[in-house]
């Protein structure tokens, strides 16, 4: 599944480390120091029929615009939908932009079929009156 997340908040980059008067560690400073105009959207994936959660993905984070022509942040996800039965599902995609304290939990219905079996392909000289692709007889000319 793959989907769009546009105009995510920026995130201003912090005062410098004792400037508000607390004392941070290094180690506190590189994990508290975003990146210049960093982002920060949290995104899942859910399956439900009914009040049930059938199916929930790992949450996937992302730092940074992926598509900044859009302002966009793109997610693309693998689901395992080999482990959902057939049947008619709601489909709910979480977002939650963290810098901007926002959140959309946008919901639509999907429709599962069983996998349909291959269908065998018939080739040119298989046709029932036993013409090829020429529209003679095989074996004469």
């Amino acid at each position: 599944m793959q989907y769009e997340v546009y105009d995510a908040a920026k995130e201003k980059n912090p005062a410098p480390a004792g400037a508000n008067g607390q004392n941070r560690t290094a180690k506190d400073a590189a994990v508290a120091k975003p990146a210049k105009n960093s982002i920060r959207v949290f995104t899942s994936i859910e399956f439900l029929q009914g009040a049930t959660k059938i199916y929930e993905s790992k949450t996937v984070v992302a730092n940074e615009v992926t598509a900044p022509d859009r302002k966009a942040v793109i997610f693309q996800m693998d689901l395992p939908l080999e482990a959902l039965q057939p049947g008619l599902y709601l489909c709910q995609v979480n977002v939650i932009d963290d810098v901007a304290a926002s959140f959309s939990f946008p919901r639509f219905p999907l429709l599962i079929r069983e996998a349909m079996p291959a269908v065998p392909r018939k080739t040119a000289d298989s046709r029932p009156n036993g013409k090829g692709a020429s529209g003679q007889r095989n074996g004469s000319k």
